[in-house]
């Protein structure tokens, strides 16, 4: 996530191993840089290392608020002297892209409906006060007035700033308003991370998974032993940069584009006339190299994208997907009641009579619930008796309950609402959104059927743009500083962090990151417990639902 080890190798750095590998050579003619997250099982490893040494000094580097008492325990432990440097680096948190970071190793945030697993507040609180900390940040803080979730972390964070005993907040860089960070949660957007994305990035996590920045290809056949796992980093990946929020079919022609410039270096290599040529072409050969595996990475991952896409009748699902959420209008209630049976029943053709590939469990489970968010207050909905036929068709059960346990955790009645808020819109008929200065790239597009939904990220962006975000539905914690300047007027904040509890989605990424491209004066990050993917969304609430059995 941070580096790669030819990275490290340029700063000398040629052995990278865990310190609870006890089994270790001694090398005690090196030294060793530790990098670790402040833990009493940490601290007992690192107090027996440095009593027993193998190597000739240590700096020792903590991701994270190190406790006093912490530290007098391991000064005590080193009476061979052997400890050069003791930091706090704070990076207790994954960078995932530019402006996208999550908290470490959380994979279901939910120990319950609106409540807390106990270790994942605990990591959740760690990571946003070391990205506050790295960001030199002490920010207002705001949170979803409905979410139990993101009050108790709120107020913890609140906490953990007021009270540091190592008044590393006193730092912060003082600014005219303050940054703002506003916790949000999972369940006042439930349609985002059940609706297929379309563009790059999202799409490798929909059909892959990326974990850490790689993904495992190892089961695709026929993969040469370079590509069984692929690193995905934009500082690292000009292609990936570039590409990772076009839209298929962007993506296609700027994958074309690639490919033709590879093939004309290709040719210019392939032109080796002379000792002068040889020269050359040796010491570009690294790079030559690189980018030919650049270019096979991302041939093999967009195929393996469009195979699936077909596999999985993902055109035809997802337009459909699309156009029911895209607008909170039940008058269509009928015409969509008929779609959804037909690809939950199967009763599709291919226009000759013969009936297509039935959808997978997961995709139906995902339909179905699309449709139960939509109607759920509709007098004529029709989703038990949707449920009570699936049942009969063998439906698995886990499924049945999913559909149940999303009402209880995101329904109608669970969800927050300001008077213009809705979880069902649609992409504005520009191809930017102006709003009191601030600019919204294209988000979605309104002649391109498969991204017609917007996130409700965007309208709370909008608010936060024009200070109106409503003060009951968005609470402070503590003392906020007033967002006026010195002439009265309100002004919003130019720093802005967002966190999800119970998981962000790459297109909300997006849609951050082109905020940031749109409004150089702005700097917005979005973060949450984890990133998730439709089947990632299903399974945590999976998981509850059984749990809650």
């Amino acid at each position: 996530m941070v580096t790669t080890q030819s990275e490290l190798l340029k700063h000398d750095i040629y052995l990278i191993d865990k310190i609870e590998n006890f089994d270790r050579d001694n090398l005690r003619n090196l030294p060793c840089i530790c990098f670790f997250k402040p833990s009493d099982l940490i601290l007992s490893d690192l107090c027996s290392e440095i009593s027993s040494p193998k190597y000739k000094s240590y700096q020792v580097y903590f991701n994270n608020i190190v406790s006093k008492s912490r530290l007098e325990r391991l000064a005590e432990s080193d009476d061979l002297e052997v400890i050069t440097n003791v930091a706090e680096v704070f990076q207790d948190y994954y960078t995932v892209n530019r402006a996208l970071f999550t908290s470490v190793n959380i994979s279901n945030p939910l120990g319950g409906i609106d409540t807390w697993d106990p270790e994942s507040l605990d990591t959740a609180l760690d990571s946003i006060i070391s990205l506050l900390l790295s960001l030199k940040i002490k920010p207002v803080i705001r949170f979803e007035s409905n979410s139990k979730m993101a009050s108790k972390l709120a107020s913890s964070v609140n906490y953990e700033i007021d009270n540091n005993s190592s008044k590393l907040f006193d730092d912060a860089t003082k600014k005219d308003v303050q940054p703002l960070l506003l916790i949000m949660d999972r369940k006042n957007d439930p349609v985002t991370p059940l609706l297929f994305p379309w563009t790059y990035q999202s799409m490798i996590h929909e059909v892959f998974g990326i974990k850490n920045n790689t993904v495992d290809l190892s089961q695709l056949p026929n993969v040469g032993k370079e590509l069984k796992t692929v690193v995905l980093n934009e500082s690292q990946d000009q292609f990936y940069r570039e590409s990772m929020y076009l839209n298929f079919g962007e993506l296609s022609e700027s994958l074309k584009k690639f490919i033709d410039k590879y093939r004309e270096k290709t040719k210019t290599n392939s032109s080796i006339n002379s000792i002068k040529d040889m020269k050359y072409f040796l010491e570009n050969y690294p790079e030559f190299k690189k980018t030919s595996l650049n270019v096979s990475k991302h041939m093999l991952l967009s195929s393996e994208i469009d195979k699936r896409i077909n596999e999985w009748r993902m055109w035809e699902v997802s337009e459909f997907q699309q156009t029911m959420v895209s607008n909170s209008d039940t008058s269509h209630h009928q015409s969509e009641l008929d779609q959804l049976e037909q690809l939950l029943f199967d009763h599709k053709d291919n226009g000759q009579g013969v009936p297509l590939a039935p959808l997978s469990n997961e995709t139906k489970t995902k339909l179905l619930s699309l449709y139960a968010l939509k109607y759920e207050t509709y007098s004529g909905k029709q989703t038990t008796k949707l449920l009570r036929l699936l049942k009969k068709s063998h439906f698995p059960e886990e499924y049945c309950h999913f559909v149940q346990t999303l009402l209880k955790y995101a329904g109608a009645s669970e969800r927050l609402f300001d008077d213009d808020d809705s979880i069902f819109e649609r992409v504005a008929n520009s191809s930017s959104t102006l709003i009191n200065g601030l600019t919204f790239g294209s988000h979605g597009d309104t002649s391109n059927v498969y991204m017609q939904h917007v996130p409700r990220l965007q309208s709370i962006l909008m608010k936060v743009a024009k200070c109106k975000l409503n003060l009951n539905h968005y609470p402070y914690i503590g003392k906020p500083q007033p967002e006026i300047t010195g002439s009265g007027s309100k002004v919003p904040p130019q720093e802005i962090i967002i966190y999800i509890v119970g998981g962000v989605t790459y297109e909300e990424a997006r849609l951050v990151a082109e905020l940031n491209k749109s409004n150089s004066g702005l700097r917005c990050v979005i973060g949450g417990t984890h990133i998730l993917s439709t089947d990632g969304f299903v399974e945590n609430l999976v998981d509850i639902g059984d749990s809650s059995r």
